[in-house]
């Protein structure tokens, strides 16, 4: 019995590195079936019916109505499924889904390099597990790709810098994909790059670097013809983009999204987007970091004074270096918010590289890998936390970071709460198997909770499906109408043809994403009937509470659901 169980033993630790990979990715899978599952019984969010149509133009069978500034890589890939015949909004769920597992694959490895396996599992079962992660994972949005491959441009980025240069030719690729399937994840490029010069690859290994970014010019090439042929400029969606997320550019604070608050997402972090098992993590690093302080300060008298104040000895360029570093953070700290993003970002990149070389000298083991993912996390806080539009989705991006600190802070303590079991330190592995059971239980508990707060999609979905219906048998020759409606996107989808937009009118303003205060006045009603008499609308299908439109009639009503007809 002992010779089969040291046989198991044996096996188990010759293939503990496929064991473990096996084992993430068979709950990663299951967890990411049910989600996806789940989307697929409520329906498309409005976002992704504009994705959908997209695809549906890719596909070469577009209806009329698409969006094609918005980044195109999801519904490129959506649409090689359209050609094949499967026409349906399950499409963009699974395919979501897919990308997800494969970014949990690359974040694992990512981890490993830095990590022991059971570390790395964790870790990514946190990644996994989050509530911002679930709540977005087969939602056919852009965010879990884009995230997906971020994670693979970062991991290939490492790879090429400590084992093989030619893993270049796969990281700046995967940042072009990244930057395709949602153009905000290319400030990825900044711990990239700050991990290169760290390292100091950038000459070193500059005929990589240059054949990697030529190859991810190739994937553009195709796309800025096809930007071309639509807009008459190539750039044109990107400039769309970024000149609408710039500091100058106007936001009223009556767009529903709209908040000023630069710490929003800190606020946020515990337990809204973490979860119970971030919380609990946390609460072990805190106890972990108490007792180790305790435990340090009874042996300060034994700290080799002399040695470190060799360490602190400083000289000329170590000197100039930290008046830098110093000049930069003050900079960084009294120019956020005021000056645009990107140039808080460069001062941050550039105050990162200067705080690298002065910690150098203190020989800490992996302080590269600290360095790349604490950028990594500041590149996305940065850009997010000034730009006045905040959604919780957008936590997303430094979801990965935030797994890998709170791994750090885990195997950290961990060390120093020493439990040994034949002479075997086991204090990670036993904190990490109650952390595992606490996210299983964790996940199973909210997955049922998210079907029940988000089921007002589905019910709004039906009522925009019905409605549709309804049209197209009350008038056949529907498509020769002029139709708009406040989901136009939804009702471009049901009734296969280009539906206007129809803002929400504010104090003289028009708002296309919503607003916090819905209630209309003479003034704003009069805007909604002046715009629908001036664009010559023949249909309107309304979701809106308390319009009294002159010219038009309601004709019929699927719950929330109003059509009018012109009069």
């Amino acid at each position: 019995m002992e010779n089969k169980w040291t046989r198991i033993s044996e096996v188990f630790r010759n293939y503990k590195e496929v064991f473990f990979l096996t084992f993430l990715l068979l709950i990663t899978i299951v967890i990411t079936y049910y989600r996806v599952m789940i989307q697929v019984n409520l329906g498309p969010n409005e976002d992704t019916y504009t994705y959908l149509a997209n695809a549906l133009v890719f596909a070469g069978q577009g209806t009329g109505y698409a969006d094609l500034t918005r980044p195109p890589l999801l519904s490129f890939l959506t649409s090689l499924f359209f050609r094949l015949g499967y026409v349906s909004p399950t499409v963009i769920f699974a395919l979501d889904g897919a990308i997800f597992v494969f970014g949990v694959i690359g974040f694992y490895l990512l981890l490993k390099i830095r990590f022991s396996d059971m570390e790395s599992l964790l870790g990514s079962l946190l990644f996994v597990t989050f509530p911002v992660t679930l709540s977005f994972v087969g939602f056919g949005f852009t965010d879990i790709p884009s995230l997906s491959f971020s994670i693979w441009a970062i991991y290939f980025t490492v790879l090429a810098v400590k084992k093989n240069s030619k893993f270049f030719c796969l990281a700046f690729p995967f940042l072009m994909l990244t930057f395709l399937a949602r153009y905000a994840l290319a400030f990825v490029i900044f711990p990239m790059m700050l991990y290169i010069l760290i390292n100091n690859k950038l000459v070193k290994d500059i005929k990589d670097i240059i054949i990697g970014i030529l190859l991810s010019i190739l994937f553009m090439i195709p796309i800025l013809l096809f930007f071309y042929s639509k807009f008459g400029n190539p750039l044109y969606p990107f400039f769309n983009f970024y000149g609408a997320t710039a500091t100058s550019f106007p936001i009223s604070p009556e767009n529903f999204s709209y908040n000023p608050d630069f710490f929003y997402f800190l606020f946020r972090i515990i337990p809204v987007y973490i979860g119970m098992e971030g919380v609990a993590v946390i609460l072990v690093i805190l106890f972990g970091i108490l007792i180790c302080g305790i435990n340090k300060f009874k042996k300060l008298k034994c700290v080799d004074k002399n040695r470190f104040l060799r360490i602190l000895k400083l000289d000329k360029t170590t000197k100039l270096n930290l008046i830098l570093s110093l000049i930069l953070l003050v900079v960084f700290i009294s120019t956020l918010g005021k000056l645009s993003y990107m140039f808080s970002e460069f001062v941050f990149f550039a105050f990162s590289w200067g705080l690298y070389e002065l910690l150098k000298r203190f020989d800490i083991e992996n302080m590269d890998f600290d360095f790349l993912f604490l950028l990594w996390f500041m590149a996305f806080f940065i850009f997010h936390s000034v730009y006045l539009i905040k959604i919780d989705r957008y936590f997303l991006t430094m979801v990965p970071p935030v797994s890998y600190f709170l791994i750090l802070g885990l195997s950290k303590v961990s060390d120093n709460l020493r439990c040994k079991i034949k002479d075997r330190t086991m204090t990670f592995n036993l904190l990490a198997i109650v952390l595992i059971l606490l996210i299983f239980f964790s996940a199973a508990a909210y997955l049922p909770l998210l079907q029940k707060n988000i089921y007002g999609i589905k019910a709004v979905d039906e009522e925009m499906d019905s409605a549709s219906q309804w049209l197209v048998n009350y008038d056949p020759n529907y498509k020769n109408k002029t139709i708009y409606s406040d989901k136009w996107s939804a009702f471009a989808w049901y009734l296969k043809m280009d539906v206007g937009k129809v803002p929400f009118f504010k104090g003289n303003q028009r708002f296309y994403n919503g607003v916090k205060n819905e209630d209309i006045n003479i003034k704003d009603n009069a805007a909604f009937n002046s715009y629908l008499e001036s664009n010559n609308v023949d249909y309107y299908f309304c979701v809106r509470k308390g319009l009294n439109l002159t010219h038009y009639k309601r004709i019929k009503q699927f719950g929330n659901v109003i059509i009018y007809e012109r009069c």
